[in-house]
């Protein structure tokens, strides 16, 4: 099956007339189309559920309202309700080895009697009574309702299947639609109401009026019922708008700095923090700059001071010496005199000794300029050398923290001004909590009906097990050959029949469906090595992974992203499983999956849900690289644009502009 186009006619936000061509290419399945939150996409998948199923459509904003109702709510506000409005599909699929081509016309009016409808089919160009007489069972033979949303589903369908409690029922319809079993339920059923009618054919007085009671009970019940389911859905609906509300406000608050004021008093602390910290750097670096750290800039001189110092402790020395020496010189002179030392040696020697004295007196007659202690060479060799190096590196090292730190407390400050006042940011404020508020309480009503529903049902069993008992009185032992035991018992053996029927059917193809459904899991899951195997029990449906050691996984060990890939996992592997080559249809298809997630639909499984992959996104869905990964595997796109003044929107060629498809 292809779809070729869709023409909407003053249907929902779509006033006047608007055609889109939905047919891919020979190598190009996708066809992309881009609208705002509110726009129309989700008008879009509504109308191709609507034009294939009529009544059984399972559309959104429905909820229990009456089909007709509901059409009339469809036509556009701006159109002449008698006018009405209209929806046409065209599209092929193989019939017998041939290519047939349809189109499928679903229009109403709303006039003096309510809401008239028409369907007409055409085949090949040529109007068919047949099929538009019977177009009912020839879709319920192709695609049936109860597996559409293997195909036609939106994101909202994918967290419930993901998150709800609900998932092993809701893969169970699919399973038993699948393999035809819907049938068998509805003959098992049929045969419990032909067991009851049989069992109540020779009841006495007292058991019959017994019986009436029962009944009566079991009809109040049924009241009920389908009063709260009623409530159920209308619930379900009301916490589907809320959850839509609560996200389009927790996205306006965040635009508008929200999250920036909700960690403002974080910030001032940093803030605070940081100066606090460069406070003390400086005040260290000032203790510093006050003790010995200016004279690493006179290293020079230090130098020069050492080498004058060491000379001034040479002169002081030499003064010392000149003393004894001119003492000493007289002891040697009178020494050699007494021994008669001949004439020319005494003479050579005293000239010697005076020379030497005269040498030294001039080195002691130099200038004391410093006249510093002896060891004064030895402290300015200690400064230099030691003291002054390791001064000068905590100085540097408390330089380059305090440029960090002045980086730093530029950060903050700029983090911020990008806080919004609190009187710009409390409406948003109030608008967000009151739509939290709202949600909750609409989460813990929906908790309490299903609640009181359990309740009921359990009740409804328990009347329903009376009404058996009170047939199954007395049956054995009066009429143990009457042919109406014998109906009975056979009906039984029917039922029990079936139960192991059913049971084996599941059995017979459920590993096939395991291994699609893995298969496909595997192909979306980025950690390859996380699921190794997947169980589905034929009875319950529940479904269990298994990790590496063949043990079960805990669904909680799945990210709220990984549990919304497997719930595409299990739509794509059973939509593989029907065999059906059916074109698949997803509205707003990333939701909230964070980035790596995104990723892999976007690469993994889009360009090969199916052989024609229509998606209905945002500007803040498939946009910037996920675009550009998609692109070559797109045959056509369309942006849809909403006219708040006209109140309708329109489709056009096209996507979100460059720059909103590159954020």
């Amino acid at each position: 099956m292809i779809l070729d186009s869709i023409l909407l006619e003053n249907f929902g936000v779509y006033g006047g007339l608007h055609e889109v061509d939905l047919s891919p290419t020979t190598d190009k399945a996708i066809v992309l189309i881009g609208g705002m939150n509110g726009g129309g996409k989700t008008t879009l998948l509504d109308a191709l559920q609507l034009v294939l199923y009529g009544p059984r459509a399972k559309v959104s904003n429905r909820g229990r309202m009456a089909y007709r109702d509901f059409l009339a709510e469809c036509i556009h506000r701006g159109a002449n309700p008698t006018e009405g409005a209209r929806i046409t599909l065209r599209f092929r699929r193989i019939i017998q080895g041939e290519v047939s081509r349809f189109e499928i016309t679903r229009s109403w009016i709303k006039g003096d009697k309510g809401v008239e409808e028409r369907v007409n089919v055409a085949r090949n160009g040529y109007p068919d009574d047949n099929y538009t007489e019977n177009w009912d069972e020839v879709i319920e033979a192709y695609l049936p309702v109860s597996i559409s949303n293997l195909f036609f589903f939106d994101g909202e369908q994918i967290k419930e299947l993901a998150e709800g409690d609900n998932a092993a029922a809701i893969l169970g319809t699919a399973i038993r639609s699948l393999l035809g079993l819907d049938l068998v339920d509805r003959l098992e059923s049929d045969l419990r109401v032909f067991e009851r009618k049989k069992r109540q054919e020779r009841l006495d007085p007292e058991s019959a009026l017994e019986l009436a009671v029962v009944k009566v009970e079991l009809a109040q019940l049924d009241i009920q019922w389908e009063q709260l389911s009623f409530d159920i859905g209308r619930a379900v609906n009301d916490a589907g708008r809320l959850a839509k509300e609560l996200r389009i406000n927790e996205d306006e608050f965040r635009n508008e700095g929200g999250e920036w004021f909700l960690k403002r008093k974080d910030l001032e602390a940093h803030l605070a923090r940081l100066k606090q910290s460069k406070n003390a750097e400086e005040s260290r670096l000032r203790e510093l700059a006050a003790g010995v750290l200016p004279l690493s800039l006179i290293n020079g001189l230090l130098g020069e001071v050492e080498t004058q110092a060491r000379k001034e402790t040479a002169i002081r020395h030499n003064r010392i010496l000149v003393e004894a020496i001119e003492e000493r010189d007289s002891h040697v002179i009178s020494l050699l005199e007494s021994k008669k030392t001949e004439p020319n040696v005494l003479e050579h020697v005293k000239a010697f000794l005076l020379d030497d004295r005269f040498q030294r007196q001039q080195d002691s007659d130099k200038p004391l300029i410093l006249d510093g202690a002896d060891d004064l060479a030895s402290h300015v060799l200690h400064l230099r050398s030691k003291i002054l190096p390791d001064v000068t590196n905590q100085a540097r090292n408390l330089i380059t923290s305090i440029r960090s730190l002045d980086e730093a407390i530029a950060r903050a400050e700029a983090d911020l001004i990008r806080v919004p006042e609190e009187d710009v940011i409390a409406r948003r404020m109030k608008l967000l909590s009151e739509s939290r508020e709202a949600h909750v309480a609409k989460l813990a009503q929906l908790d309490s009906l299903k609640a009181r529903q359990e309740a009921l049902k359990r009740h409804r069993e328990e009347v329903i097990k009376r009404m058996d008992r009170l047939g199954d009185r007395d049956i054995d032992a009066t009429i143990a050959e009457d042919s109406r035991l014998r109906i009975l018992k056979h009906s039984a053996k029917v039922r029990d029949t079936l139960t192991k029927f059913r049971t084996r059917v599941v059995e017979r193809h459920v590993a096939r469906m395991e291994n699609l459904v893995l298969e496909s899991f595997l192909v979306l899951l980025r950690k390859t090595d996380l699921v190794q195997g997947i169980k589905i029990d034929p009875k319950s449906f529940n479904v269990t992974l298994l990790d590496y050691r063949g043990f079960p996984l805990p669904f909680d060990r799945l990210s709220a992203g990984e549990r919304q890939l497997f719930a595409t996992a299990m739509l794509w592997g059973l939509a593989r499983a029907s065999g059906r080559p059916v074109p698949t249809v997803i509205d707003t298809p990333l939701g909230r999956l964070d980035s790596s997630h995104r990723r892999h639909l976007v690469e993994r499984y889009f360009p090969f849900a199916s052989h024609q992959v229509i998606l209905l996104s945002t500007d803040e869905e498939i946009v910037g690289s996920y675009f550009s990964l998609l692109e070559p595997s797109i045959a056509r796109n369309y942006l849809i644009q909403h006219d708040e003044k006209l109140g309708q929107s329109s489709v056009h060629q096209g996507y979100f502009n460059s720059h909103e498809a590159t954020r």
